[in-house]
């Protein structure tokens, strides 16, 4: 899904007449429209995270039932790492993480986690990430970002 959004008519020239604080009033308005148009794809982006959120564990229900019954810890068995290597959300449980981890998979994370915290625990835990992971992140959603972006003349 392309963000169509249209070239900057004055990119902000000087000058006093009225055509110039038209034409700059107009780029305001596109931009503000524009800017509205990347929040959507940010924002629906984050609620397909959620729709799609641990998509892989109705399927293998009854592998995770076999290892919960068994009294081992869930960690160590088989299930568990195919789960957290199978959802990009659980990027702090790798070793390492996917190269193109970006803020959608940070924010589902932190839901996914405060959720879970306050339903089985009754209250938030202390939740972090590094800064250099958080960069990472953030410099990966500005390439998602960008790559959507087409500039129509």
């Amino acid at each position: 899904m392309a963000i169509k959004i249209k070239k900057c008519i004055t990119a902000y020239k000087t000058g006093n007449n009225e055509s110039v604080k038209e034409d700059t009033l107009i780029d305001i308005a596109m931009h503000i429209n524009d800017v509205q148009k990347g929040c959507a794809f940010i924002a629906n982006k984050i609620i397909e995270a959620g729709i799609n959120h641990d998509c892989t564990k109705i399927p293998t229900i009854d592998e995770f039932m076999e290892e919960l019954k068994s009294g081992s810890d869930l960690r160590t068995g088989k299930w568990y790492p195919e789960h957290i290597n199978n959802e990009r959300h659980h990027f702090y449980s790798r070793d390492k993480c996917h190269d193109d981890i970006n803020l959608i998979d940070v924010i589902e994370a932190l839901v996914d986690c405060a959720m879970a915290a306050r339903a089985r625990l009754g209250h938030m835990t202390e939740l972090s990430i590094s800064p250099e992971l958080l960069s990472k992140a953030f410099k990966n959603t500005v390439e998602m970002l960008d790559n959507e972006i087409m500039v129509e003349a």
